[in-house]
């Protein structure tokens, strides 16, 4: 799995503004950015390419041209008149829809600053690329979510987010998969692009001190608290991962944090068994298409 290195090692690098949005103020660069949506792309991004290699069914659906996918896409859920936008589809469609001149799965590393290795890159150039395109039918939703800083403010806020988006993916289309991953940080101190309003260096930088491993542990055990489901008579999430991370955004790497509170491994919520599922789901539930 690859996934969670190249989330860690594409935000270790700070950029000065959203990928398709407005410089962030008084011309900082930082690592992760609230009002970005770089950090959840990047997680969608990594998540594809790793299930991408998993599945033999959706490398064989995107060889023939039975697939494309979609960035941000609006969907309803019937039942309770709510829209949302989910950060990443897998879907049927035809007509293109480029994003920022990126065309395609693999060309979208410019738009987001995806920061491959070699090794991710002989990975990526064996994969079928898949056009980007207005989705039709929705195969799989994912959305991302991170918890960074605040986490007691963040928690009910995350919570009800996340819950709203496995209800708003099925309540549009009972058949897709809907996959959720959240980026907790375990970091002890945290520089907040949202307290810091100058220009880093210009006078001293506020940055927020967390009580840590209890701060991400207090996230993890919340987010354990979502639905998830075996079957489609039920709400919840089809397939759930939850990653940990050490990020002060204060421009040192960002680094994975693999021992608890990140999910084990035979954990429902650890990253590779969350790749197998949406495979395995993936290879049941759309054989036939």
């Amino acid at each position: 799995m690859r996934g969670l290195e190249i989330l860690a090692r594409s935000l270790s690098v700070a950029t000065t503004g959203s990928p398709l949005g407005s410089p962030f103020k008084y011309e900082n660069a930082w690592q992760y950015h609230p009002r970005s949506d770089r950090h959840s792309k990047i997680a969608c991004w990594a998540i594809m390419l790793d299930l991408l290699n998993e599945s033999p069914l959706l490398r064989q659906h995107a060889e023939n041209g039975k697939i494309r996918f979609g960035i941000n896409h609006e969907m309803t859920d019937f039942a309770r008149s709510r829209k949302k936008n989910l950060d990443m589809v897998i879907c049927r469609g035809s007509s293109a829809q480029p994003l920022a001149g990126a065309g395609t799965f693999s060309s979208l590393r410019d738009v987001y600053r995806i920061e491959l290795n070699s090794a991710d890159l002989k990975c990526l150039a064996k994969l079928p690329d898949i056009p980007l395109a207005k989705p039709s039918t929705v195969l799989v939703a994912l959305e991302a979510k991170a918890c960074m800083t605040e986490f007691g403010k963040a928690r009910p806020r995350l919570y009800d987010e996340l819950n709203s988006s496995h209800l708003t993916i099925h309540g549009d289309s009972a058949s897709a998969i809907a996959a959720g991953f959240s980026m907790v940080n375990i970091a002890d101190s945290f520089v907040s692009p949202l307290r810091n309003h100058w220009l880093i260096g210009t006078q001293p930088t506020a940055v927020s001190q967390h009580r840590q491993p209890h701060a991400a542990q207090s996230i993890v055990d919340k987010l354990m608290q979502l639905p998830r489901r075996s079957n489609s008579n039920t709400e919840g999430f089809d397939a759930f991962a939850i990653a940990v991370v050490r990020c002060p955004n204060d421009g040192s790497p960002v680094t994975l944090h693999d021992a608890p509170p990140a999910p084990q491994p035979g954990d429902v919520y650890n990253y590779a068994g969350f790749i197998g599922r949406l495979a395995h789901l993936y290879a049941t539930q759309f054989s036939s298409i």
